[in-house]
């Protein structure tokens, strides 16, 4: 089991208040033990783009035994004996950890006592039997922020961006305890993938603790994430450890078309445009042409990435040292 304390300057990954074991009685697969813990992010007035370092915690690791297709095309994975009851996993994904989507997150459509009902097909996620799989919850608004986070209720927001483009606002219900969109709908469940950025609109400045609630586990296997065609993709590192890090630490350098898909930075705050860079399949250049591998993006900032055709894009796993 790791067990760490982290006293870092601009993030700061606070002392752990449990680091244990986590499982789940029905599950004969528990999780392994991780880093568990909580870091801070200082918000400026203004927009600016986040992702969270953190994850839920792992529920099942193993083997599948088959990959098979079901009648409507999707996978269904099948387990020996997994300890899982039917219907369990309600808003949760699979991880598979080898192929081409090896760290993407795949949504559990429904499950039985041995099986797992995914949301693509065997094929397009390059699935095949004996593949190990992660089973997590998602990571939520709720899970994230359980207690509003230190946003002003039903003032600040968190605006994520859906696959076509569309932007959707989240705001803190003080009243209730809830997240909620704009109309006053319960949002609590929205779903917010690794890797996917987030907007943060304060009006006032805030100092975020990210790891408060059930999502505080850092990952640090591969993570891939899609990138959808012609909207803005807001992706950032999955890395609560450190200050600062880079854009080629990103790891996406060659998930992007040369000279064509783009990685745009914004100013915390102003939200206006510092840098538009492209790459050449194996470095990153700005505009200028000028090698631009090392520009410093503060951990836990999110870029913009714009793509011409859907793709998954893999992210750098984060090294974790005792």
């Amino acid at each position: 089991m790791n067990a760490f304390t982290f006293a870092i300057s601009r993030l700061r990954f606070a002392s752990l208040a449990c680091v244990a074991f986590f499982s789940m009685a029905s599950l004969s697969e528990a999780a392994t033990s991780g880093i568990v813990g909580f870091y801070q992010v200082p918000i400026p007035v203004g927009n600016s783009a986040w992702v969270c370092g953190l994850v839920a915690k792992e529920l099942y690791h193993a083997a599948s035994v088959t990959v098979t297709a079901d009648v409507d095309g999707k996978a269904l994975v099948a387990f020996d004996a997994p300890g899982w009851t039917g219907g369990e996993f309600t808003l949760h994904y699979a991880e598979p950890a080898s192929g081409s989507c090896a760290g993407l997150a795949i949504d559990i459509l429904s499950n039985t006592a041995t099986t797992l009902k995914l949301d693509t097909t065997p094929a397009a996620a390059g699935l095949s039997n004996g593949m190990v799989f992660t089973v997590r919850k998602h990571n939520t608004i709720a899970g994230l922020f359980p207690d509003g986070g230190g946003f002003l209720p039903l003032t600040d927001s968190v605006s994520l961006f859906s696959s076509t483009g569309a932007q959707q606002n989240y705001f803190y219900n003080s009243f209730n305890s809830t997240w909620i969109t704009a109309l006053g709908a319960n949002a609590n469940n929205v779903i917010i993938r690794p890797g996917q950025g987030m907007v943060i609109q304060a009006t006032n400045p805030i100092t975020l603790t990210l790891g408060k609630g059930e999502v505080c586990h850092v990952k640090t296997t591969p993570t891939k994430i899609k990138a959808n065609a012609t909207v803005p993709n807001f992706i950032g590192p999955l890395n609560p450890l450190g200050t600062t890090t880079t854009l080629s630490a990103l790891g996406i350098t060659s998930s992007l078309l040369p000279l064509n898909d783009s990685i745009v930075v914004l100013a915390p705050g102003a939200f206006n445009q510092t840098g538009t860079y492209l790459s050449t399949g194996a470095n990153l250049i700005n505009g200028l042409g000028q090698n631009a591998n090392n520009v410093s993006l503060p951990a836990g900032a999110s870029v913009v990435i714009n793509v011409d055709t859907a793709k998954n894009m893999a992210l750098s796993p984060i090294t974790v040292s005792p």
